[in-house]
């Protein structure tokens, strides 16, 4: 009789560290933070080990080329930097509103020999057609600054 109950005790047992063995895969899983879209995240593969792969970074969707006449208003120290690339398609007529609250300043735009002053929070505006694909830097002849780049396809 003995024996009977070790054995039954033991079973007890054995049921017992299974279920908090399931529980706690559980309790690890529901408990594990976010993956980080930007970076590595983690993913549990079972109970006991975790590993780490490699998520790509998300990246915006690629800019598209506008389609008929563009209209691309800067305000300088706000949206302004070499980092802003505005597409638009060969051809196609461009009007640039610069305004820089800040200070008067000069705009020019490299590869078309157009120039415009502007006083202290006075709007520029450049018209203009570029017919030849490529890069064209908008900078500011007083401080030198890349304003934008238009790209042109």
């Amino acid at each position: 009789m003995r024996t009977l109950r070790n054995l039954t005790l033991v079973s007890v047992l054995a049921l017992t560290a299974v279920a908090c063995s399931d529980s706690a895969a559980t309790d690890t899983s529901s408990t594990a933070a976010a993956p980080d879209t930007t970076a590595a995240a983690s993913v549990t593969t079972d109970a006991a080990s975790v590993t780490t792969a490699a998520v790509p970074e998300a990246t915006d969707p690629p800019a598209t080329a506008i389609d008929g006449p563009a209209q691309i208003d800067v305000v300088v120290g706000t949206d302004s930097g070499p980092e802003r690339v505005e597409k638009v398609k060969a051809g196609a007529d461009i009007t640039l509103n610069i305004t820089n609250p800040n200070a008067a300043d000069e705009y020019h735009v490299h590869g078309i020999d157009l120039e415009q002053k502007a006083d202290q929070g006075v709007m520029a505006t450049l018209n203009f057609t570029i017919d030849e694909p490529g890069t064209y830097e908008v900078e500011s002849h007083v401080t030198e600054d890349v304003l934008l780049v238009i790209e042109v396809v």
